[in-house]
């Protein structure tokens, strides 16, 4: 039950390597085919900490280089030119109907300025009348008090008194001249609204035919920018996928990882720009699930099958902390055959530091073989290392 819940390490190292390749059978070609590609990875990751912070920042900067040149790239696609609504409207709007209706609304303009400037005759004849019946007011107050008096009005007055009385009558008749003025003019008016609206309602029905064909041109011409700037952005997001996941050991990967992560972005900004909102959120959620489901896949594979560079460092660190590689169970062997083992590790006696052990040892607990005589010096050393640890023979 213990065995089949954690297979012997040197089955998932086999498992681990090419079909029909057994651990025994490797030669020193695929030995440093797989076995070297794993120490690289591994030294790779155990590279200093400010020169992994500087491939990160780098990595970082890289994707938003490649960010902004597919942006330039995308941005040239979106300025392919589009529908063009004034030729539209030239080809189904009448020139007729469109200088008939100009022609009323000049005519329109000029009439509402008559009437704007006899409105402002009339303000000046109303100041005018008021004038003059307050002169005739004040002439005819000092011809009543001369009167009262015993006195004639004199002859300047009752000239100032004609005077006054005939501008007053002149500015009343000019002020209804002005009024009939008016209301021909707002006849007129009346009627040009009349024929404006009439021709307006004709063009409105060719400007929302304009309309129509201007949408449609539009939407055709907004799939077309997006399928030309998906066409761009989904082949270099699937050859950069391909990529990280081909050559996943390689050195070179931060590169394949930026131009991953730029094409994503973008590709993610024009459905954005181009699906409609509503739509959207299903792509975005179909999107995420995808992914979830790819990054749960790899981490359901690297549980259950771990790529050789894992396994090894994982036997590294075991034989280091004195433990099994397959089960995590204490190695007593040796000088720790009779150590207290403790959370920290293995606290050994003063008499055992000095006891070696040169014999073959298997794990009690999962029966996986730790240590085994090596074919070409004789010496015991560890069985899922692949090197001999005294004679440095591949194994």
């Amino acid at each position: 039950m213990y065995r089949t819940e954690h297979p012997p390490a040197a089955l998932q190292l086999q498992a681990a390597l090419p079909l029909g390749q057994a651990p025994g059978c490797l030669t020193g070609r695929v030995w440093r085919t797989n076995v070297h590609g794993m120490a690289d990875t591994s030294q790779k990751r155990n590279a200093p900490g400010p020169l992994r912070w500087a491939i990160g920042f780098l990595s970082v900067l890289l994707t938003l280089f490649f960010i902004w040149l597919l942006s330039f790239l995308l941005n040239d696609i979106g300025d392919l030119p589009g529908p063009d609504r004034n030729a539209i409207e030239k080809r189904l709007v009448p020139e007729k109907k469109q200088n008939e209706a100009y022609e009323l609304s000049e005519q329109l303009a000029g009439v509402e300025k008559r009437i704007e400037r006899q409105q402002e005759i009339q303000d000046t004849l109303q100041q005018s009348m008021s004038n003059a019946e307050t002169a005739l007011t004040k002439i005819a107050d000092l011809q009543r008090l001369s009167i009262e008096s015993g006195g004639e009005p004199s002859e300047v007055d009752r000239q100032a008194m004609e005077n006054a009385r005939g501008r007053f009558y002149k500015a009343q008749d000019e002020y209804e001249s002005a009024n009939e003025t008016i209301t021909f003019l707002n006849d007129e008016r009346h009627q040009l609204k009349e024929s404006l609206s009439s021709i307006n309602e004709e063009l409105g029905q060719f400007h929302n035919e304009v309309l129509d064909e201007y949408n449609t041109a539009r939407r055709s011409h907004d799939l077309k920018i997006a399928s030309l700037k998906l066409a761009l952005v989904v082949p270099l997001l699937l050859l950069s996928a391909w990529l990280v996941r081909k050559k996943r050991g390689s050195i070179y990967q931060p590169f394949n990882g930026a131009a991953l992560a730029a094409t994503f972005w973008m590709v993610w900004l024009v459905m954005w720009d181009h699906f409609p909102r509503d739509f959207f959120k299903y792509i975005a959620i179909l999107a995420a699930i995808g992914i979830l489901g790819a990054f749960l896949g790899w981490a359901l594979r690297s549980s259950s099958r771990p790529q050789k560079a894992v396994l090894l460092k994982r036997y590294r660190e075991a034989y280091q902390n004195h433990r099994c590689p397959a089960c995590d169970f204490p190695i007593l062997r040796g000088a720790f055959r009779q150590a207290i083992w403790t959370k920290r590790g293995p606290r050994l006696h003063g008499e055992a530091l000095g006891q070696a052990e040169t014999s073959r040892y298997t794990c009690p607990s999962c029966g996986e073989g730790l240590f085994d005589k090596c074919g070409d010096c004789g010496e015991v050393t560890q069985t899922l290392l692949p090197y001999c640890i005294a004679c440095g023979r591949e194994s």
